[in-house]
């Protein structure tokens, strides 16, 4: 049954989630929600008296929810433990008075069985997109300076794209919606023409500061030799830049990265990588706001 994380249930889950795949996840989120006052909250699922699965929940904004950090012990795995906590984790997204609920899983070339339980969860696919982190930037280029552009939203949803990425505080995105509309007209400019969303933010890692930059491209540039090297010299000086894109462009977005910066290779100078986004949509329960 799900049930609220609370701070003596950390050895617990630590013991299985250790023995998955990146627990600093786990831990990054635990913190955001129970130490920084990140809107929303961290679940346990529990069988038997015994603590078996970890998710949280993460609340964008008045209407999106973002289900997060899914862990399941190994034990317990293949057992629709996953799903249930999913359905339940709904029922608190609809409590909240949210509208939606987003996710994202890897992509896979092809058909993986985590795309199968998606669909048996009510979830469709929103888009799929690329999301490469840079923390190097090429020699020789100078920084681009940037130009507004105040229709960001109608001009994306015009393109056809449903959600955008958010990163901060961890790998987060919301919809495209109208009630963003003040938000994320902010955050609209143009490098070279094309409509870029960039956001940025300053964090501390290892007792140093350092400087974030998120950038959601949906235009496909007509150069991308020409177009790319231009934008990877937005990479701060100390800290890392991650570039959203359609997942379709990938071999030409990476190919032009690798010719910009020589040396750029998996996890030196750069991380790849390609997801999902799933959504589900809701009814907004009476009086729950």
């Amino acid at each position: 049954m799900l049930e609220k994380y609370r701070p003596e249930d950390y050895r617990e889950v630590a013991r299985f989630a250790r023995k998955l795949t990146n627990f600093g996840y786990v831990k990054t989120i635990i913190k955001a929600h129970t130490r920084k006052g990140f809107p929303g909250e961290c679940h346990v699922w529990r069988e038997d008296g015994r603590i078996v699965a970890f998710s949280a929940v993460a609340y964008l904004n008045p209407d999106d929810a973002w289900l997060w950090g899914m862990r399941v012990d190994p034990e317990f795995q293949n057992k629709g433990i996953g799903s249930r906590l999913t359905r339940a984790q709904f029922r608190v997204v609809r409590e909240a008075g949210r509208t939606w609920a987003g996710l994202n899983t890897l992509d896979h070339r092809k058909p993986a069985p985590t795309f199968r339980v998606m669909e048996k969860l009510g979830l469709r696919l929103e888009d799929t997109y690329a999301d490469d982190v840079y923390w190097r930037r090429p020699k020789g280029v100078a920084r681009p300076r940037l130009k507004p552009y105040r229709d960001i939203l109608g001009h994306s949803v015009s393109l056809g794209r449903r959600t955008y990425f958010r990163q901060q505080p961890g790998w987060l995105s919301s919809r495209l919606i109208p009630a963003r509309r003040r938000e994320l007209n902010r955050l609209g400019f143009t490098l070279d023409g094309a409509p870029l969303m960039v956001k940025r933010y300053r964090y501390v890692e290892k007792g140093r500061r350092n400087s974030g930059v998120t950038v959601n491209l949906f235009d496909m540039p007509p150069d991308f030799h020409a177009f790319v090297p231009r934008l990877l010299a937005l990479v701060p000086k100390r800290g890392h830049m991650v570039v959203n894109y359609p997942a379709e462009w990938s071999r030409e977005f990476r190919r032009a990265a690798r010719a910009a910066i020589p040396k750029l290779r998996q996890n030196h100078g750069c991380w790849f990588s390609t997801w999902r986004i799933y959504g589900k949509q809701f009814k907004q329960v009476a009086g729950s706001r």
